[in-house]
């Protein structure tokens, strides 16, 4: 039985009261009639937690995506129900494919009138319905008292194994409704609260990898966004077995890229044939297994805190459902003590770096570009990534990472506008680290209007906009696979340089690799946002030099 102290409240005040007590400090949102007791809540507890409204949902949903991957925190948005909502499960969708702990509050109709179809203000047919086709949890709070428990739930389920996105729903009257309610249960991080995925590996599966790890004298590891919170005992083991890391784009960061055994995707792909064992951490593993050859040749052991994922896309050699750390330090005990792994296996991965390196440095203007922005960027710098050309040579190992979580990027959902309002989110979420975002003109443009959210909020993120004046992704694919036609991919632009100074901000332009690097030095250095308008010609693909799944395979160019 309970023994919390109940006392009487709004059932928004609850909402608010549960935010707090689950460590939230900052909502992403826009308010509106449904929700007007819930930021009239938000009012009361400003002391405790920041409120940013954006010019648009999906900009909210994305600025809480941006905190999330950034901090591993809770990133929260609040919007209206209906279209408020719809428009933010694109970025909820996203957030989805980057296992990444987003909550969506958002209100309803009146509870009296759910489901009986009068065409009410913002009335959607079933709410919860649509956003569990793209979350697994979608809950509603029918009394004030339902909030802390409901609420509890709700993060045990964003947290809990692999994280995810969740969506939360309260009718207005119910946020308006007093009632006696029991006190949120108190903070604490996922794992203090024994979620996560706190169960310790089977014994036997963790002897059964350390026997295949004793035997292989090249072996590999592959990491994702899941590595994140074990990049300690990461570096540990690949160290002890002489393993490359090859990191995902979400990934990017578990090992610094200066550190000799760090390789991202491309380099991956080059180690691949000459690896003996590949010990896959928190990651998908969806390109390896799918696009680089030699299928049921090469032994894998998987370590993954979502038992469903692990057997994905085929069942592994040892399967050990843990978290990232829990599962390496397991396999790191039973090691015992004593260096594995080859001298030769080292070599071979240094020379892959520097012909992988040379390799990048062919592709221009892409490469200039990257070194440029490199160096007047913070080791510890965070960069968000739209869905563009010199995003991909960034997310795939052109553009050295340094520290965890510093590479936020879409996932496989490949959601144009991410970058901007996720950069916002991120500088939030980190306010001491320089926080870049890298736009191409056509995604851009999905999200601009977050510019003025910048503004007002004084949120120092520098954006800088590559401008072909074209989808130009796309462009390059349909000209590749219909013999040079392409349509619908031209596109006129404004004068982004010239727009950022209309909405109050530092704005200007750099049409060299020279010239970007002073402007971000100098945007870098101001207290406030800034955007950097980059004309850029055609370019080579990099996806001439990405092997992935066949799935994608038309969408080579």
């Amino acid at each position: 039985m309970s023994t919390r102290e109940h006392r009487r409240r709004t059932g928004a005040q609850a909402l608010v009261d549960s935010l707090v007590a689950h460590d939230v400090d900052t909502v992403f949102g826009i308010p509106g009639i449904q929700l007007d007791p819930l930021y009239d809540a938000f009012f009361e507890q400003s002391n405790q937690l920041r409120v940013i409204h954006t010019r648009h949902e999906q900009g909210a949903a994305f600025m809480a995506m941006g905190y999330a991957q950034a901090s591993g925190r809770s990133g929260v948005f609040a919007v209206v129900p209906g279209p408020g909502l719809l428009n933010a499960m694109a970025a909820v969708s996203t957030a989805r494919t980057a296992n990444l702990p987003v909550l969506g509050l958002t209100g309803q109709i009146p509870s009296y009138q759910i489901g009986l179809g009068y065409g009410m203000a913002h009335e959607l047919e079933d709410q919860l319905g649509m956003a569990r086709g793209v979350v697994d949890h979608a809950v509603r709070a029918e009394h004030p008292a339902q909030v802390p428990e409901l609420m509890q739930a709700t993060f045990k389920a964003m947290h809990g194994g692999r994280p995810a996105p969740a969506v939360f729903e309260m009718a207005p009257d119910v946020l308006a409704a007093s009632a006696l309610v029991a006190d949120a249960s108190i903070g604490g991080s996922p794992r203090e609260r024994g979620w996560g995925c706190p169960m310790l590996p089977d014994a036997d599966a963790v002897q059964r990898a350390v026997d295949l790890v004793g035997r292989a004298r090249r072996p590999a590891i592959f990491v994702g966004g899941g590595i994140f919170d074990a990049v300690e005992p990461l570096r540990r083991l690949a160290e002890r077995l002489n393993a490359p890391v090859v990191m995902s784009p979400n990934g990017g960061g578990a090992l610094p890229a200066d550190h000799p055994l760090a390789l991202g995707m491309i380099a991956g792909q080059q180690i691949w044939p000459d690896i003996d064992l590949a010990l896959v951490i928190g990651t998908r593993f969806m390109s390896p297994a799918l696009a680089w050859g030699r299928e049921g040749e090469l032994p894998v052991i998987r370590i993954d805190a979502d038992p469903m994922q692990i057997v994905k896309p085929r069942p592994p050699q040892v399967a050990i459902a843990s978290d990232a750390c829990i599962g390496i330090e397991a396999i790191l005990e039973a090691l015992g003590d004593g260096q594995l792994g080859s001298s030769e296996h080292a070599e071979r991965v240094a020379e892959i770096k520097r012909e992988t390196e040379r390799t990048f440095a062919t592709l221009q203007p892409q490469a200039d570009l990257a070194r440029a922005i490199r160096s007047a960027l913070p080791r510890d710098g965070i960069v968000a990534v739209d869905v563009t050309q010199m995003a991909s040579f960034v997310r795939y190992g052109g553009f050295p990472i340094y520290a965890p979580r510093s590479l936020l990027a879409p996932g496989y959902q490949a959601t144009l506008g991410f970058a901007l309002p996720a950069a916002l989110g991120a500088k939030v979420a980190q306010p001491d680290r320089k926080v870049i975002a890298l736009c191409g003109d056509g995604g851009f443009m999905f999200t601009m209007q977050e510019l003025s959210t910048a503004v007002h909020h004084r949120i120092p993120v520098v954006v800088i906009v590559f401008d072909n004046a074209s989808f130009g992704n796309v462009k390059t694919i349909q000209k590749n696979s219909y013999g040079g036609r392409h349509i619908a991919v031209d596109l006129s632009n404004p004068d982004f340089a010239a727009m950022a100074q209309t909405f109050g901000m530092h704005g200007e332009r750099a049409e060299t690799p020279a010239a970007l690097e002073s402007a971000l030095t100098r945007c870098l250095a101001l207290d406030g946002p800034a955007l950097i308008q980059v004309p850029i010609g055609e370019v080579p693909s990099i996806w001439k030099l990405v092997k992935r799944p066949p799935s994608q395979g038309q969408t080579r160019g």
